[in-house]
């Protein structure tokens, strides 16, 4: 059963805490999508020592965050390509998405903070 929707972001924020098994600084759940199809959903957090390491990211996962994603995006104009979940140790998140413009830069719109 899919959880309510404004209980996503907490689904996500337990799914990377409890995969990281070191002392970190900040985790981030990257959703890469192309005309509302995901092409990549990766995860990584940051160290104390700065160093990233890779997270794996279970198709549950992916689908949650597809969702989100989705709900968020569904009344905008723009085309956004991609949404970045970023956590913090101490529970904090926020959630940016982003589009890829003509000139290959992002452009960083929308913050949902907690």
């Amino acid at each position: 059963m899919q959880p309510d929707i404004k209980n996503i972001p907490q689904h996500l924020g337990q799914y990377l805490y409890q995969q990281i098994d070191a002392p970190w600084l900040e985790a981030q759940l990257i959703l890469d999508c192309d005309n509302n199809n995901v092409i990549e959903c990766k995860a990584h957090f940051k160290a104390d020592d700065e160093t990233q390491h890779a997270i794996a990211v279970s198709d549950n996962i992916t689908a949650l965050f597809k969702t989100l994603f989705d709900h968020a995006i569904k009344n905008e104009v723009e085309d956004w390509q991609r949404a970045i979940f970023t956590m913090t140790r101490k529970g904090q998140f926020n959630l940016n998405f982003e589009r890829d413009n003509n000139d290959e830069e992002v452009i960083t719109a929308v913050e949902i903070h907690k």
